[in-house]
């Protein structure tokens, strides 16, 4: 098929341009309405009457929250210097540089509450929701980590033994309730051993402290 020198097709008269006609009586509407409401508010200012405001456009529809697919590497940056076309607030200070904001955060952690938060998901066109995850989305899932789960017991030659670390988990409650309990009784220990040290520096032996009605002389601080 011919084209023209602007590589458009030459057949019927698709040389001419092209315009958009809904966007055009878009225009139009909205330009008769806003006559419509400046000739209304001129009538009420004559009246000393408060003149009216357009309705807000309705926003455009904002994105669900999606899980990052790239991971976000904040060492590769550490110790160089980059040139960004920054504005004046944002220009000459350290820190994590944010494009798409234009704002410089001092450290990791401020940077990366930066892009999970409110204002940097609005200017991606995005809402703080997540979707609604249906069964069929939870089995997808579970499907995909276990053949990344596969993939990696190939890789390494080793086989996952559920029941293994199952067992080996409840090893270590164990051996960590042990602990606290040794740990337990030393405390009880070292409480009784100081509570009969006062009591020995106090000089008043324990039956006559008993026989006077008093468990001891010495301070009821522990």
């Amino acid at each position: 098929m011919a084209k023209n020198a602007y590589g458009q097709d030459t057949a019927g008269d698709s040389f001419r341009k092209q315009w958009d006609a809904a966007a055009y009586a878009q225009k139009a509407h909205d330009r008769e309405q806003q006559q419509q409401l400046d000739e209304a508010n001129e009538e009420r200012r004559h009246k000393g009457l408060k003149p009216r405001t357009a309705a807000p456009k309705p926003a455009p529809p904002r994105d669900l929250l999606e899980a990052r697919k790239a991971s976000v590497n904040l060492d590769k940056m550490v110790g160089t210097s980059q040139i960004v076309q920054a504005s004046a607030a944002a220009a000459g200070q350290p820190g994590f540089y944010c494009k798409d904001c234009d704002v410089t955060v001092k450290d990791s952690l401020s940077f990366l509450d930066h892009i999970n938060g409110k204002k940097h998901q609005r200017l991606l066109n995005r809402k703080m929701q997540v979707p609604t995850e249906t069964l069929d989305d939870v089995l997808k899932k579970l499907d995909q980590m276990r053949a990344d789960l596969r993939r990696r017991e190939r890789q390494s030659g080793t086989e996952y033994d559920f029941y293994a670390q199952v067992r080996k988990q409840q090893q270590l409650d164990i051996e960590a309730r042990i602990r606290r309990r040794d740990a337990k009784k030393k405390s009880k220990l070292k409480r009784a051993d100081a509570k009969n040290a006062l009591d020995r520096a106090s000089g008043v032996p324990d039956e006559m402290a008993a026989m006077m009605g008093f468990s001891s002389f010495g301070s009821s601080k522990q």
